[in-house]
């Protein structure tokens, strides 16, 4: 009597092989997501300057379109690259199981650049850190070299309508001080005032464990469409205090120049936040800036964060002043740290 020995099949080849789609397809969306933010702003911002200083009108107006959807463009980019990498990070945690060496050399061939693009787009820093509440500046700095790229949104769908966009990017340069630079004024509808925002934070004191952080920073403001001044300044100081729940409040006070916030006159007075963390993906938020001016809001939201490079802001502000006669709107944000 002989005995055959059957090889079993393997079963979860066709669970494997899922899995391999999935993840290509889930690289290939962060791939998209990653190089076609950066690559939509750079284009946003370029057809937008061309449109500025364009002498014809109709390159002007077409040039301003092809900028604004180029920048809003960003926007889903980076919702498609934080999901993708979200399901990147969890098949990698997950999916720790062996595999048979089959063909060393295709092996190596598919391993090497796969595992390569997934150390560069799994890889986070501790210095992503949130720059920003809603409105109001937080003390958290980028390290040295990193990077920081956001879209604001404020819009508004009921009457008054309107809507806008404020790109901006920050870079740590090192010393506790980052540098970046906003572009204003784009409001739809009506007459653009663009503006860009060049600007410096300092965190000149950082307590460590204490949860203490101190900050000072400057923005100038430089009209570069339908000017109604030369330049601008908006300058601050606030501290913090992190307590062990992780709650954090800020407090400070700032000056703006004549023209920045209000018609031929300077503004100043205090700036307030608030952060309490419910998980560690999601946070509660509000920030106030007294003050009845242009910036005078009181903004509570919402900051989710579906990956440790991607942070997403839901917010609704409320204008110190004239909130009964419309003066309040969505705000949404989306930042990427690099």
């Amino acid at each position: 009597m002989s005995i055959h020995l059957v090889q079993p099949a393997e079963p979860d080849s066709e669970n494997r092989l899922r899995s391999k789609r999935s993840v290509s397809l889930l690289t290939l969306g962060a791939v998209v997501g990653v190089v076609g933010t950066p690559l939509a702003g750079i284009t946003g911002c370029a057809f937008l300057l061309l449109g500025f200083f364009a002498s014809d009108p109709g390159v002007q107006t077409a040039s301003i379109e092809i900028g604004n959807v180029a920048l809003y463009a960003m926007l889903p980019l980076l919702l498609l690259g934080g999901f993708c990498m979200d399901g990147l990070d969890r098949a990698r945690r997950t999916d720790s199981r062996p595999r048979t060496m089959r063909g060393p050399k295709r092996s190596l061939a598919i391993a090497v650049p796969l595992g390569f693009a997934l150390a560069l787009l799994l890889h986070s820093s501790p210095a992503s850190a949130q720059q920003a509440i809603f409105n109001i500046l937080s003390t958290d700095v980028l390290d040295r070299g990193k990077v920081y790229i956001e879209l604001d949104a404020p819009f508004k769908p009921v009457d008054p309508m309107f809507s806008s966009f404020v790109p901006r990017v920050v870079v740590g340069t090192g010393g506790r001080i980052e540098v970046g630079i906003n572009i204003t004024g784009n409001i739809q509808p009506g007459v653009d005032s663009t503006a860009l925002a060049p600007s410096v934070k300092w965190k000149f004191y950082d307590g460590g464990d204490n949860g203490w952080a101190a900050i000072a920073g400057n923005t100038v403001t430089i009209p570069v469409r339908n000017k109604s001044y030369s330049a601008g300044n908006y300058s601050y100081a606030a501290v913090s205090k992190t307590f062990k729940a992780g709650t954090r409040v800020t407090a400070g006070g700032y000056h703006f120049s004549p023209n920045v916030v209000a018609a031929n006159a300077q503004r100043a007075g205090g700036q307030f936040a608030i952060e309490h963390p419910i998980t560690r993906r999601v946070t509660l938020a509000a920030d106030w800036m007294t003050g009845n001016h242009a910036g005078g809001y009181f903004t509570p939201g919402v900051i989710y964060k579906p990956h440790p490079k991607v942070t997403l802001y839901t917010a609704y502000s409320i204008g110190n002043s004239g909130a009964g006669n419309g003066n309040h709107f969505v705000l949404l944000e989306v930042g990427y740290n690099f």
